[in-house]
């Protein structure tokens, strides 16, 4: 009867416990864990040990972003040219080299040095907007869009010459590029044009980051933009021109 008795005890407390939903918060019956001890003088009871919760430890802790941008050439750095990339200069002035330049769409640009910017044959009487970019540069890209307005607003007032300083665009990949970004302006390999690119460096300190561009007004480089320029900013400048 005894014996019964604490049977009967130790049932009622399990179906309480399981009821509460305590057992399974804060107790594991395995049978590893349920230890029984037997006394020669009493009749088995059960000891339940209390299990802790487990300690949850994050696998994937959440890692601050970081920039890794280094030093290392990327889309956005053509890197400085040196002298020993120079091509033997074809035509001089007084001022400094004449530059005869294709460009992808086939047309003859000539750009003469001058010590403080350049004269446009071509584009005489014009505001000359004249911009380094690379077509892997997402800034340059982001650009275009800019260069297109300037363009329309100032129709017959302002041109548009870029340069395209990363690697040389095969015929059908520069053909795509044009007609991708409706680009209505000549475009230059920088390949063709490595001495000018050299002068704008030694002229002007460009370090080689796309884009690069110089406002040019009757021979005289005006304003110059280190790095993606926006619509407002090139607006303000060149307006400015017209009120002189």
């Amino acid at each position: 009867m005894y014996t019964n008795r604490i049977t009967f005890i130790a049932l009622l407390l399990a179906t309480l416990m399981f009821n509460t939903g305590c057992v399974t918060k804060y107790f594991d019956f395995s049978e590893e864990e349920a230890v029984v001890t037997a006394s020669s003088t009493t009749e088995p009871r059960v000891v339940l040990e209390v299990i802790p919760p487990p300690i949850i430890v994050n696998q994937n802790p959440e890692v601050e972003c970081s920039d890794e941008a280094t030093s290392e050439k990327n889309d956005c750095d053509r890197g400085k040219i040196t002298k020993d990339q120079l091509q033997p200069s074809v035509a001089q002035s007084s001022a400094g080299e004449v530059h005869k330049l294709t460009s992808i769409q086939g047309h003859t640009i000539h750009v003469a040095e001058r010590s403080n910017g350049f004269t446009f044959p071509e584009y005489a009487g014009k505001v000359v907007v004249l911009e380094m970019f690379g077509k892997d540069c997402p800034h340059c890209i982001k650009e275009i869009p800019t260069i297109d307005r300037i363009i329309r607003r100032y129709r017959g007032k302002v041109a548009v010459i870029a340069i395209q300083s990363q690697n040389r665009m095969a015929r059908s990949v520069a053909r795509n590029y044009l007609r991708k970004y409706r680009i209505r302006y000549p475009i230059i390999e920088g390949d063709d044009a490595t001495n000018l690119q050299f002068f704008i460096q030694q002229t002007y300190g460009w370090t080689g980051i796309l884009p690069y561009t110089l406002v040019i007004k009757n021979g005289v480089t005006e304003f110059s933009y280190s790095g993606e320029v926006s619509y407002n900013e090139i607006k303000h400048d060149i307006d400015s021109l017209f009120r002189k």
